[in-house]
């Protein structure tokens, strides 16, 4: 093992999205574990980390994306706090992940004002959630709301159908458009070369597997680092759940629109099988997570990143729970509230969506292909 040094590799030019003295902080750690490289078995960010020897603000932005928050590095870093040196990877990589969040959300004034510290998405979500309940119940009177459900096409009796989707799809198509852009954006700052369908699909896999989550030391888990894989299976259950639904969703889309059959569905169809599957699954993780942050060192993250896992996992739960409670009463007079909130809490996630934790993955999706090209080519040379 190398001796480590405290030269800094400094950029030129001034930073555009980092502050200079989170930058400047980064490259000095950064600096270290490359003359250590300790950690080059932990995980992808460290052999990602050695292929350079200067860390301008695009190398600083994709390897802190790159990392899962493993953590595994902070408990077998000999450089770390309370040694002079302070190598503590863990918040830098937090603290440049939230600039991130905030720098490449789009529009980009809504950057400052939703990812800030008042917590101005979770305020954004409440105002959604409650003027949409609000126009509900004006347009459509509380008498259709609780009125005893129809045997078929129950829910757009309550709802009409357009009603129900063209305010949906456009909420969606704009929060997919918001996130598309800040993707890439970023990737134009941090990645050289072209993606070909080869680092695509390693990028795809690693995604979808969680690869990175493992680590490479006690694993991926916040209580006291045991040498457990709890973080890893709370992530997987709400990443799965989340896949399950969406699965659910377009079976139901494609039975609506092509074979003309309309929901409500039975209990024992595909639709109601995997949204229900999933939405248990989710909430059963989104639990799991809160439990693991509320007994984790809090010295390992930044306030803001707590901030923004709790609102989303709040989010996330509560259109779960609405949907699985839509579920369970959709014969009784519940049904048309219910499907209401649980609408008013969908739009509410869309809404939100480019300006909370769910952004990570389009960043952390990005800086996987960046690391699959240069893996590649690192092994072909």
């Amino acid at each position: 093992m190398r001796a480590p040094t405290a030269s800094v590799a400094i950029e030129t030019d001034p930073p555009r999205i980092l502050k200079r003295g989170l930058l400047a902080e980064a490259q000095r750690q950064f600096d270290i574990c490359n003359a250590c490289r300790y950690c080059e078995g932990l995980c992808a960010v460290f052999p990602a980390l050695e292929r350079r020897s200067v860390f301008g603000e695009g190398d600083v932005l994709f390897l802190a994306n790159l990392c899962h928050d493993c953590r595994s590095c902070y408990d077998v870093c000999p450089y770390a706090t309370p040694h002079e040196f302070a190598v503590d990877i863990p918040p830098l990589m937090s603290a440049i992940r939230e600039e991130t969040y905030k720098s490449y959300a789009r529009p980009r004034a809504l950057g400052d004002i939703l990812l800030g510290p008042t917590r101005g998405r979770a305020w954004l979500a409440l105002f959604v959630v409650a003027v949409t309940c609000a126009i509900g119940f004006l347009i459509l009177g509380w008498d259709r709301l609780v009125a005893p459900p129809a045997d078929e096409e129950a829910f757009y009796e309550v709802i009409p159908f357009l009603v129900m989707t063209i305010p949906a799809s456009v909420i969606a198509g704009l929060a997919l458009l918001f996130l598309g852009a800040g993707m890439v954006a970023f990737w134009r700052d941090t990645t050289s070369g072209r993606p070909d369908l080869g680092s695509m699909r390693e990028a795809v896999y690693a995604a979808f597997t969680l690869r990175n989550m493992h680590g490479g030391g006690p694993g991926c888990t916040y209580p006291e680092e045991t040498p457990e894989k709890s973080r890893l299976v709370m992530h997987s259950l709400v990443f799965n759940g989340f896949l399950a639904t969406f699965i659910a969703t377009v079976i139901a889309a494609i039975w609506q629109e092509l074979l003309g059959r309309m929901p409500p569905y039975p209990l024992l169809s595909a639709p109601v099988i995997f949204g229900t599957v999933g939405g248990i699954a989710t909430i059963a993780g989104c639990v799991g997570l809160v439990v693991l942050r509320a007994r984790s060192r809090e010295e390992l993250g930044t306030a803001g990143a707590r901030r923004l896992d709790m609102d989303f996992i709040v989010l996330l739960v509560l259109v779960n729970l609405s949907g699985l409670a839509l579920l369970a009463l959709r014969s009784t007079t519940a049904m048309g509230l219910l499907l209401l909130l649980h609408l008013a809490l969908v739009a509410a996630f869309f809404v939100s969506l480019p300006y909370g934790k769910f952004v990570h993955a389009t960043y952390r999706t990005s800086a996987l292909v960046q690391e699959s090209l240069e893996d590649r080519a690192e092994r072909a040379s």
